[in-house]
């Protein structure tokens, strides 16, 4: 019996020593992840002797820090073998949510999104069972980045402001750093960049509060990035240079390669170019790609370092790098959207112009238009501000049906008033007074939706139809003009020598002559005529029942008017337009996307040959 209780007494000490180890090895996990996989290496001897409770833990704790270490396949692994372990547990235990989420986020970065989900489910469900707020917003928070990395938005952000509530309720700087840093993501995909600068923003503080240095300087890596996606290159730049600082031996060989190729890009594309200086980065990068498990950290260095090839003319390097990148391509997995394809098309076939492999540059650049049309389409649903204005209408909907059902009881109870004469006409006037002001507000409501649309079908800087709608009015028209046996006309307009406009005077400059632009275009439109912006320095008008010859004779004299207008802006003289235009007649295409791949085709026979020009197809 002594023996026992001795033994019992030995067995307790250890099973708190462990417990003190499990601690300690858990807090250096916030500063550093690799020394903590020591640690726990360390002590791995010792778990077998060790309660189940004590080694779902340490499996907990080690897949969390393979997770910071990028190292997926060995948080995975860990994962599942905590996961194995808690089924032996008299009582379930909240370690089982954290086993699940950490297992969840190594698969779904090793491209296994609907596994991953399912897990996040699963995890969320025990954090709900044993009412455990901090796991419940942990688990939304992950499940609002699958839905968004799904492309579906308006869910992930109902689910993701779910777990902002709880994060706000709990007080938590871990978990806000957390859910703040993926609604930046969110927002960044729905083009809301100054929005998602915001988020970032507010996650790298509160990861900094919550002592998570490795967790601050993702989100200001996000930041960068952001800055990037806005061609704010300079202020990109700066942000890396800091990243670039941070760098440890600690750091994990993802982080690095993704800080040393973003840095690459920024370079290539700031004002003035620095070509060397990018390739010196990328080849950095290219020293921590190959121990990087993600899939597409691979693919976007392969893409990016064909792009610095290609700026320094090494075209057949550039080649064989995006030969390389098409392996990773075909083996991608991941059904999230990204334009890894269209980024190689596009480079592609600019190399093999370069090489005069002209009839293969042709190929590539019409998949490569194909694909950006499909992918245009395919997106217009998942644009912000189809989402705003879903998200938006659905609850001016709501207000509308109960502000028409107030007014329906307004008026029954003017029409059945039995009141004394004096009562009814105070309880007419006001009754009539909030008739008039329910009016008012539906008429707000009506008006508030109608805003909505206009704003989802206008660009932004020149008040003309955007992209997405010159394509929805394109498919009508052309539908139109095949059922009706009409002719039906499309423009394709680039302004010359734009980038040097940009260069020269600033953007500032360069969107003025863009309104310029607009301006002429539409001054110059029938009413039924559409003009508008497909993109950049691109213009695209629209001439329904407009044939061959009187569709060259409009292009021409918009190309007249605006090589001969006066400019508002006194840093342009003049400004000049190449157009291409593509007719259908008589069944001579399929669909509006061959009209309009002919319309573009011309417009880049002008540009090789001359500028200032209007060229017309002869396809019949």
């Amino acid at each position: 019996m002594l023996i026992s209780c001795k033994s019992n007494a030995l067995q307790s000490l250890t099973d708190s020593d462990f417990n003190t180890f499990l601690l300690r090895a858990e807090q250096l996990n916030n500063t550093d992840p690799k020394a903590a996989l020591v640690l726990l290496n360390r002590h791995k001897a010792e778990l077998n002797t060790q309660p189940i409770t004590n080694q779902v833990n340490y499996y907990r704790i080690q897949s969390t820090a393979y997770i910071d270490q990028a190292l997926y396949r060995l948080s995975e692994a860990s994962s599942e073998q905590g996961l194995k372990l808690a089924k032996q547990m008299n009582n379930p235990s909240i370690f089982i949510a954290e086993l699940a989420y950490t297992k969840g986020f190594a698969i779904e970065n090793l491209g296994d999104l609907e596994g991953a989900f399912l897990l996040y489910q699963n995890g969320l469900d025990v954090a709900r069972s044993m009412n455990n707020q901090k796991l419940i917003a942990r688990g939304l928070i992950n499940i609002g980045a699958i839905l968004y990395l799904q492309q579906d938005y308006k869910q992930s952000l109902i689910t993701l402001n779910q777990a902002l509530a709880l994060a706000n309720a709990i007080g938590d700087d871990t978990l806000l750093g957390e859910i703040n840093n993926e609604l930046g993501i969110l927002y960044g995909h729905l083009d809301e960049k100054n929005q998602a600068n915001d988020y970032f923003q507010q996650s790298y503080q509160h990861y900094k509060s919550a002592g998570k240095h490795n967790y601050a300087l993702k989100s200001l890596h996000n930041v960068a990035n952001n800055h990037t996606k806005q061609k704010n290159f300079e202020q990109a730049i700066k942000v890396y240079r800091v990243l670039e600082s941070e760098i440890q031996p600690n750091s994990s060989h993802q982080f690095i390669a993704n800080v040393y190729r973003k840095l690459a890009w920024a370079l290539l594309n700031k004002e003035d170019s620095g070509t060397e200086n990018a390739y010196r980065y990328i080849l950095l990068a290219g020293e921590y790609v190959e121990d990087v498990e993600q899939h597409l950290v691979k693919l976007q260095y392969l893409i990016d370092k064909a792009y610095i090839l290609e700026k320094m003319t090494r075209y057949q390097e550039a080649l064989d790098s995006l030969e390389q990148a098409e392996i990773l391509l075909e083996r991608k997995t991941s059904n999230v959207y990204d334009t890894s394809e269209l980024k190689m098309l596009f480079l592609s076939a600019k190399l093999h112009y370069a090489l005069g492999h002209y009839n293969q540059a042709y190929q590539i650049q019409t998949q490569y238009f194909t694909l950006s049309i499909a992918g245009e389409q395919a997106r217009e649903t998942t644009e912000v501000d189809e989402l705003m204005l879903q998200y938006e209408s659905e609850t001016a909907q709501r207000h509308t049906h109960i502000l028409e059902k107030k007014q329906r009881i307004q008026h029954l109870q003017l029409q059945q008033m039995t009141l004394d004469v004096n009562s009814r006409k105070a309880f007419v006037g006001i009754l009539a007074l909030c008739t008039l002001l329910l009016a008012w507000c539906l008429y707000r409501v009506i008006k508030g939706q109608r805003n909505l649309t206009n704003a989802t079908r206008t660009d932004s800087l020149t008040g003309v139809v955007n992209r997405r709608r010159l394509l929805e009015l394109g498919e009508e028209y052309f539908l139109t003009a095949q059922n009706h046996q009409q002719a039906f006309s499309v423009y394709m307009i680039d302004i010359d020598l734009f980038k040097k406009i940009n260069d020269q005077f600033g953007h500032v400059i360069g969107d003025k002559a863009l309104k310029e632009i607009a301006i002429q275009g539409q001054n110059l439109m029938r009413a039924s005529d559409v003009f508008g912006r497909f993109g950049g320095e691109e213009f695209i008008a629209l001439l329904p029942n407009t044939g061959n010859s009187e569709a060259l004779e409009v292009a021409q004299r918009l190309k007249e008017n605006i090589e001969q207008a006066k400019w508002q802006t006194q840093q342009i003289k003049q400004l000049t337009v190449n157009i291409g235009v593509a007719t259908f007649e008589q069944g001579n295409y399929d669909n509006f996307a061959a009209l309009l791949k002919v319309a573009d085709e011309q417009l880049l026979k002008v540009k090789q040959s001359g500028r200032n020009t209007v060229t017309v197809s002869d396809h019949e």
